[in-house]
């Protein structure tokens, strides 16, 4: 896969094997046996010191001549040595291409290196060919193809790249006028890989899959561009509503790469220097995505805090363009979108309805058809979804998975698999709310709900990002719909697939986690029960597996997590129900141990005079090219999207009824 390093290494080579390689790479298969042994022996059996001697032969240097420049340097087989002698040996031009060559972490094509450099392409071939023919610069033969179809390779620009140890020669080895070259090729590669991400995040909007493939291959030169902007580097403008959509879809799409942390300090240091550079729209448009990754870290008080001093600089800003205005209009959108992110994760949802009905406003006067607008919509759904009014949230996400339709006409788009799943979560609460009055109409909704997340499943795998944080959320909420349907053995079958991804990608006391096993025991407690009621052995070993996945939950649950250590929403489920576990196992000393346990957490847990609880399930919803999720991050991460999740949540009675889950959102 493009953009990933695998890095290889390499002892000193037999004899033989040194001979083979020095012929091969100089193209001289006739030299003496003596000769080659001699100039073999000289480089200690080391691949790249072989490697550069077999470019000073093919370049017409003969085997005496390398072996009197051998001579010359300290008798010690190093690498440096060589090196240095190969470096020396170029024009002063050369030098400084391949100091400015030394930028790039990994492969790169004439294109790149030429931009970088900083001359024309054509040029940069022979340069490039020049360099290779020396063996300080190597072809990637498997980067000249890529496979769109099996049986049909389209041919790509050839790569090109640094060994690791010649890069780090050239980085530890510059004078001040090369330092200075350098640092003029970090600048070209910054600007030439930021309009690449800009060009990425706009494909995202129409062809996900295309432009998941483009962060792939791209994905360690984007990394290292951002990890330089953080420094230094041009502020990004969002001055116009077409820079402010720009913006927002490079936000989008760092989240399929860039962890929360490395997001949290590229908005921290960008925005500092928007305000000290005068450019206080830019400023408020990246605080606001500081706040969006607060919220992804459960820091909500401090993300809408933080929202503060945009919202005044916003309201001293005047402008007589009408371009300026609208996109100013933009970024207050995004800010009151955030504060409802925050305040609907904290289920203070009045005041998150009244923030995502203004931000909505804002947005819909200026661009009312755009990806961003599609996310306010379903954000206002999540919020809906968190008051119980589920009619109202299914149009909202309805809505949304419409408007990206629309904008795009097709359906492999980052934000679609989360949408889908919104769906088929509202379509579940529909269901459980005329479960009891009206139950033939309530198994339609539950089917209902069952298609539309096999189509968010279905859509993920399309667009090659499913087995992630995100599947795992609409695994869960399925397994919820089949239980629903009382068909538990399915259900415990996507639950424990679900399980299985967030304990491969999440911390782990990660809250989703400690929330996925109390699902799974949940589970197994009902068949328990059911067939013990059938007079069923069977019931024993169920019992058995529920206590066993409640017992590691509880752990979770009494020993403190990232969330500050407060209770999941299953809390109360879970006391009840492994308790009442342990009591029909008739384990009465670890049910006495157990009770204690509770019951001293329960006195901490009311020290702590915090309200709302904090809630969990924070799994990223893929956008940003990837969902705003997460990122995970997430998730993933990570984000500005957010994902009605259906959990799990019991009440002390329930006697007729199938645990309720309890709905919330989260933007990754």
């Amino acid at each position: 896969m493009g953009g990933r390093i695998i890095e290889v290494h390499l002892n000193t080579l037999s004899r033989a094997s040194s001979v083979k390689l020095l012929q091969n790479c100089s193209h001289k298969t006739l030299l003496e046996d003596d000769a080659v042994e001699n100039l073999v022996s000289k480089c200690g059996n080391h691949p790249l010191s072989l490697k550069v001697i077999a470019g000073h032969l093919q370049s017409g240097f003969t085997v005496p001549e390398v072996a009197s420049q051998l001579d010359r340097l300290p008798r010690q087989p190093e690498f440096s040595q060589r090196l240095q002698e190969m470096f020396t040996a170029l024009p002063e031009q050369l030098q400084g291409i391949l100091i400015k060559l030394s930028v790039f972490r990994t492969w790169f094509d004439a294109e790149a290196a030429a931009d970088v450099i900083g001359c024309h392409r054509v040029d940069m071939k022979f340069e490039l060919h020049y360099l290779k023919c020396r063996h300080l610069i190597e072809q990637d033969d498997w980067g000249q193809f890529t496979r769109s179809e099996p049986s049909r390779p389209s041919p790509q620009e050839a790569r090109y790249s640094l060994h690791t140890l010649t890069r780090f020669f050239l980085q530890d080895n510059r004078t001040p006028p090369m330092a200075a070259l350098y640092i003029q090729a970090e600048h070209n590669f910054v600007k030439l890989f930021w309009k690449r991400l800009e060009k990425i995040g706009k494909l995202a909007e129409t062809n996900s899959l295309d432009a998941l493939a483009q962060i792939d291959d791209n994905r360690v030169h984007l990394e290292q561009c951002l990890d330089l902007l953080i420094r230094e580097g041009a502020v990004p403008d969002v001055s116009k509503t077409k820079r402010f959509h720009k913006q927002y879809s490079v936000c989008m799409t760092w989240e399929l790469f860039l962890d929360i942390s490395k997001r949290l300090k590229f908005c921290q240091n960008v925005a500092e220097r928007a305000l000290k550079q005068g450019n206080r729209r830019s400023y408020c448009f990246y605080k606001a995505m500081e706040a969006e990754q607060l919220v992804a870290k459960f820091q909500y008080g401090k993300a809408i805090q933080m929202l503060q001093k945009p919202f005044a600089i916003l309201g001293e800003l005047e402008s007589v363009d009408q371009e300026e205005k609208n996109s100013m209009k933009l970024v207050k959108a995004l800010l009151h979108y955030v504060k409802a992110h925050a305040f609907g994760c904290m289920q203070k949802n009045g005041d998150a309805l009244s923030e995502i009905k203004t931000s909505l406003q804002q947005c819909k006067s200026v661009s009312g058809n755009s990806y961003f607008a599609a996310r306010l919509v379903n954000q206002q759904g999540a919020i809906y979804m968190n008051m119980g009014k589920y009619m109202e949230s299914l149009d909202c996400h309805l809505n949304a998975y419409e408007i990206l339709k629309k904008s795009a006409a097709s359906d492999l788009l980052l934000d679609v698999p989360t949408y889908l799943m919104n769906i088929g979560t509202g379509y579940s609460e529909m269901g459980k709310d005329v479960r009891q009055q009206k139950p033939l109409e309530a198994i339609k909704h539950f089917e209902k709900a069952i298609d539309y997340y096999d189509r968010s499943l279905s859509t993920e795998k399309r667009l090659h990002m499913d087995e992630y944080i995100k599947t795992a959320l609409t695994l869960k909420n399925k397994a919820m719909a089949y239980c629903h349907l009382h068909r538990l053995s399915e259900g415990l079958r996507m639950a424990e697939q679900s399980l299985t991804i967030r304990r491969k990608y999440l911390p782990q006391k990660n809250p989703d986690v400690c929330r996925g096993l109390i699902f799974v025991a949940q589970i197994h407690y009902d068949m328990g029960r059911e067939k013990q009621k059938s007079g069923d052995v069977g019931s024993v070993e169920e019992f058995q597996q529920a206590e066993r996945y409640f017992g590691e939950a509880a752990e979770m649950e009494v020993s403190g997590r990232p969330d500050e250590g407060f209770p999941t929403v299953d809390y109360e489920a879970l006391k009840h129900e492994y308790l009442d576990v342990l009591k029909r196992l008739c384990k009465n000393d670890e049910l006495q141990r157990r009770k204690k346990i509770f019951m001293d957490f329960d006195r901490k847990v009311e020290k702590r005079s915090v309200s709302p609880r904090k809630q969990s399930e924070s799994s990223q919803s893929e956008e940003s090219t990837s969902g705003s999720s997460s990122n995970e991050e997430a998730e993933d991460e990570q984000q500005t999207h957010t994902e009605i999740k259906e959990e799990s949540s019991r009440k002390k009675t329930r006697k007729e009824q199938l645990r309720e889950a309890s709905t919330k959102c989260s933007i990754a």
